[in-house]
């Protein structure tokens, strides 16, 4: 997966993705409600990536790593509806043709 200097949350203009297969998402929302999260997390067709060392090191969530994953996020979340500046995670969406969509977790440990 490719890898970014910095986390998404921090680039500006168009931010694009390029997976395993050669897939290109593109940067579609940041910073996404904590709703929206969930929701995206317990969706089995929406791959999941978890970002950790500050954003950086992507890596794709296994189907069964993803409940664990959302009690982490549940109550760190550092988005619209979380527990705000003092949380840990942050998530956004990236979408590629046709119509599919990606949820990219960042942790800042």
């Amino acid at each position: 997966m490719q890898r970014f200097s910095v986390n998404p949350d921090s680039l500006n203009g168009p931010v694009t993705l390029v997976d395993e297969q050669g897939i290109r998402w593109a940067l579609h929302r940041k910073r996404l409600d904590v709703r929206v999260v969930r929701r995206l997390v317990k969706d089995h067709v929406t791959p999941v990536i978890w970002e950790d060392m500050g954003g950086i090191s992507p890596r794709i969530v296994p189907e069964a790593e993803r409940p664990a994953l959302w009690g982490r996020i549940k109550d760190e979340y550092q988005g619209p509806g979380g527990t705000g500046p003092m949380g840990r995670y942050l998530a956004h969406e990236f979408r590629a043709e046709p119509g599919r969509r990606m949820l990219y977790v960042e942790d800042h440990c």
